[in-house]
């Protein structure tokens, strides 16, 4: 089988696609021929050799995390019913292949019926971490949230869910995605390129910052503009506040079986909607992580196998 490959830590351009044996069958193997991939910052990074701190790995390696697909046999172990079952999933020795041999079952969800793979597999690294945080904030009705980077693949989970929380939310973005980040729930848009005071007289005053985009400078705009603040990045680990009424931490945990399940839940019931940029075929890897890496971003751009 196909798979991406990176061997060193050149960035993008040292990415490859090799032949690939698949890993032995065992009884709790679940076969899933991959369908889509998400392109993800993580990727990228990695690449870079910028999460050597918080990743470790062992290079040459296959690049990805999440996956969907069709489930084509099982082992002994494994549920018999998943065949030919829509799937989604998280691979953490690799998913950018052709073939994933699933030997974790608590990492495998089955899609509804009427959720197309492209979408489900949008959650992973994008709706998954918009839950975790707001749960970490424990965001509630009467909060204000401020979100940046509102038009990219966590960003445009974070507005549905905060107004399915009750929230207000208020996003920072460019001004060319303006409807697009009002189509998804934000209640204030503000334009990061622009002046932040005057676009803050007409909107309400946030008491929390959810931060996908780890921008050291935006935040430090955010915190001189604003007063008591709790703010969670999702991106950047360290920041120290402008003012002493605000509060820092770095999060990225698990939001465990049941959150996947609720989120494939309530994209069944049109809760939420998946944002899809472009879809790659996966020999175009680096155009695609060259895209997403260095272009404005309106949702999540996947690879197809």
């Amino acid at each position: 089988m196909k798979a991406i490959i990176q061997s060193d830590y050149s960035g993008i351009k040292g990415l490859t696609i090799e032949e690939k044996k698949m890993s032995s069958m065992t009884p709790l193997s679940a076969i899933v021929k991959n369908k889509y991939i998400p392109v993800l910052p993580y990727d990228w990074m990695t690449e870079d050799g910028l999460l050597k701190g918080m990743r470790s790995v062992r290079l040459p390696m296959v690049i990805g995390y999440g996956f969907s697909g069709i489930v084509e046999k099982t082992g002994v172990l494994r549920d018999k019913k998943l065949i030919g079952k829509k799937v989604i999933g998280v691979q953490p020795t690799g998913s950018a292949k052709e073939y994933i041999n699933s030997q974790v079952p608590p990492l495998l969800f089955e899609v509804p019926k009427n959720v197309e793979l492209s979408d489900a597999v949008t959650i992973i690294g994008g709706a998954d971490a918009a839950m975790h945080a707001i749960s970490a904030l424990r965001v509630t009705n009467k909060d204000v949230v401020l979100i940046t980077g509102a038009s990219g693949g966590v960003g445009s989970y974070l507005s549905q869910l905060l107004k399915l929380a009750g929230a207000k939310v208020i996003a920072i973005g460019n001004g060319q995605n303006y409807n697009y980040i009002l189509e998804n729930g934000a209640d204030y848009f503000i334009d990061y390129q622009k002046d932040f005071l005057p676009q803050t007289q007409k909107i309400l005053t946030p008491n929390k910052v959810i931060d996908t985009v780890g921008s050291s400078e935006l935040l430090k705009k955010i915190s001189e503009t604003f007063e008591s603040l709790d703010i969670l990045s999702l991106s950047l680990t360290q920041f120290k506040p402008v003012k002493n009424n605000q509060t820092f931490r770095f999060s990225n945990g698990s939001i465990g079986i049941r959150g996947y399940r609720r989120l494939l839940k309530l994209m069944e019931n049109k809760k939420i909607h998946a944002n899809i940029q472009k879809v790659y075929n996966f020999n175009n890897v680096r155009e695609a992580q060259l895209e997403s890496k260095n272009h404005h971003s309106r949702g999540r751009i996947l690879l197809e196998f």
